[in-house]
């Protein structure tokens, strides 16, 4: 019986060569791909985290504006209000004004970290290229949540605390003679009393320069805290204007 054996190609070394080249070839421009596909995919990712930063910074700048004229005229009634109980004999209608203007009550601030926020938590912050302007980015951040955010809390427990201390020391039934007047958002002198000799509910002089002592403490970082907002703003203005320039937006 004939056996038929499969005949075995012979190979000589370049043919090996030349295969391996083509393989090698393959493997390399894959990877090469690969690597242009991913580049291509975060220099988009960083458009966009650059794009989104800048809005934040402009939403922080018009926030802060806002923030400052509130507590501006906070502050120069806060000043006035001062100035009365230092009298001696505050006058029970510049009183009732102050109260009722709800001097105490501000918007708030907030911070608009959403980008900063979103490239910290995915670990993005490697794909923006132009390192000046991540820790430009950092810096600010680190700003506002070291000192703005946290002297807007310091500002917040003081308000407390003289608040609780004014409850004891202003005569509040002396001042209004209607009992929805907190639902009035601007001032209305229908809700004064009038004639009103009476403002304040006690002659403890300890009680009243407690009130006074508070309150400045009060006044004082309320002034603080407008002037680094200012400087915060500042700071997100020369921001947005180093990431456009960078980034030719």
């Amino acid at each position: 019986m004939e056996v038929h054996h499969p005949k075995v190609e012979n190979k000589n070394f370049k043919e090996y060569f030349f295969e391996f080249l083509m393989i090698f070839l393959a493997v390399t421009l894959g990877f090469f791909a690969e690597g242009i596909r991913e580049g291509v995919s975060d220099h988009s990712k960083e458009k966009e985290y650059i794009l989104s930063m800048a809005q934040d910074l402009r939403d922080d700048t018009s926030s802060i504006s806002t923030t400052v004229n509130q507590l501006t005229n906070a502050s120069k009634i806060l000043d006035t209000m001062l100035i009365q109980l230092k009298n001696g004999t505050p006058d029970p209608a510049v009183l009732n004004r102050i109260i009722s203007s709800h001097f105490w009550t501000y918007a708030g601030y907030s911070y608009n970290n959403r980008t900063v926020q979103q490239l910290k938590n995915s670990g993005n912050f490697r794909l923006l290229r132009n390192e000046a302007v991540a820790d430009s980015i950092l810096q600010y951040d680190n700003l506002v949540n070291t000192i703005i955010i946290a002297q807007w809390n310091d500002l917040k427990n003081t308000m407390y605390a003289y608040k609780d201390a004014e409850a004891r020391v202003i005569a509040y039934q002396q001042l209004y003679k209607a009992s929805s007047w907190h639902y009035t958002i601007d001032f209305n002198d229908s809700v004064l009393v009038t004639g009103a000799k009476k403002s304040l509910a006690t002659n403890d002089a300890q009680l009243i320069s407690l009130y006074y002592n508070r309150l400045f403490i009060h006044a004082t970082l309320l002034h603080l805290f407008i002037s680094n907002l200012d400087y915060s703003k500042t700071t997100a203005e020369r921001l947005i204007t180093f990431i456009t320039e960078q980034y030719r937006l």
